[in-house]
């Protein structure tokens, strides 16, 4: 799930405030005031979007000592029990980055390198048609470096448009109880998609690359996802209240998420998400997750950097590595000049895991609706002004 933000929204968003952006940005706040600033901000949020039915934050730092969680709203638009910050929600594509984490812990065990070809663990019947472009197939020149990094050329079987019957997006609206293998997800873009480009020829973000790379990750551990994640990230960091939807063994609720109104946070065609981006968890979690990522608990320095070589352009301001986004919110606006930048992952119902290396700051947020990335982005840089406010009291 990829789409993030309409970045012209966001700058005349800014720009609308003009000087007295500015101006408010600069006064501090007490931790008391900061804190009930945060809150009445969501709240606004969340009263002002009917299809968000909660609103989740963390905001941590060690380095300069602030720590703040917020929960706002009920379970779903059908159950009323109040949402906490130890709610369990899906972390849509979140999930990218955790199946780059494992690629980058098997690099440094040997297990491959990011220049090996995919068809190396991929049988020719799974690579047909994927990578045919002008009569030509490249699939035994896509690398694992092209799909951790959208460059393969492959379509995206959740965005891309289709050359006939419905996109997928209407499928799982149509047909919110069905089960999607992976293999049916492969399918999909086959049969129904073209390819963006030759590899190495251009950025085109496709969920089917991330679901090639589960595939591969399987074929190289010899056992399902859902146990590679719990046995190489889950486990290990503590992650008690994480899993893979549907092929996990949680059996533990989770808040709504919505997708045309409808809660899907219940209906079987979420399982479409799977190596890209199914895994259910708490901000607790993610925070375990991210902060592990930095302080090298799980990759070693050069892996990390190479994850994070953001040199891919995903929109005006926005880059990618592998796995991983970049925000330069400098390049968004000139009114944001002196916000440093952000990175991590990023969902597109509204879900975000980013790190401001800067002020050593993490921000950890779900709104659970399709769409919602734009007014999470657009939140953030109102959250992030008022962060900024607090830290000069």
């Amino acid at each position: 799930m990829k789409k993030i933000v309409l970045i012209l929204a966001v700058i005349l968003g800014i720009a609308a405030a003009g000087i007295g952006f500015l101006s408010y940005a600069n006064r501090p706040l007490s931790l008391a005031a900061g804190k009930v600033a945060i809150e009445d901000h969501l709240k606004r949020t969340l009263d002002e979007n009917g299809p968000l039915s909660s609103l989740l934050l963390t905001i941590h730092s060690s380095k300069t000592g602030y720590h703040e969680q917020f929960a706002l709203g009920a379970k779903s638009h059908t159950d009323s029990e109040p949402a906490t910050i130890a709610s369990r929600y899906h972390s849509a594509s979140i999930g990218k980055t955790f199946c780059a984490t494992i690629f980058g812990l098997l690099t440094e065990e040997g297990a491959l390198t990011y220049e090996d070809p995919i068809n190396t663990w991929l049988d020719d019947e799974i690579l047909k048609g994927l990578f045919v472009v002008d009569g030509a197939d490249y699939s035994n020149q896509v690398t694992i470096r092209h799909l951790l990094s959208h460059t393969s050329g492959a379509g995206d079987y959740f965005e891309d448009p289709v050359d006939s019957g419905r996109t997928f997006l209407e499928e799982i609206v149509y047909d919110p109880d069905r089960t999607y293998t992976p293999e049916a997800l492969i399918a999909f873009t086959r049969d129904r998609q073209m390819p963006a480009g030759r590899p190495g020829q251009q950025f085109h973000y496709s969920d089917t690359g991330y679901i090639l790379l589960g595939l591969i990750l399987e074929s190289i551990e010899g056992k399902p996802y859902a146990e590679i994640l719990e046995e190489r990230i889950f486990e290990p960091l503590g992650m008690r209240d994480s899993d893979l939807m549907f092929f996990g063994g949680l059996d533990k609720e989770m808040l709504g998420v919505y997708i045309d109104g409808v809660d899907f946070s219940d209906k079987k065609a979420l399982s479409m998400d799977w190596s890209g981006g199914g895994i259910v968890t708490t901000m607790d979690d993610l925070l375990k997750f991210m902060t592990a990522l930095e302080t090298g608990e799980l990759l070693s320095e050069d892996t990390y950097e190479q994850m994070k070589d953001f040199r891919h352009s995903y929109d005006k301001g926005i880059y990618y590595g592998m796995g991983m986004m970049c925000f330069d919110f400098g390049e968004l606006s000139v009114l944001l000049g002196s916000m440093s930048d952000m990175y991590g992952g990023v969902g597109a119902t509204g879900t975000y895991m980013l790190y401001d290396q800067e002020s050593d700051t993490y921000f950890i947020a779900n709104y659970g609706a399709l769409g919602f990335s734009q007014k999470s982005i657009e939140d953030l840089i109102d959250l992030r002004m008022l962060y900024d406010r607090i830290l000069q009291q």
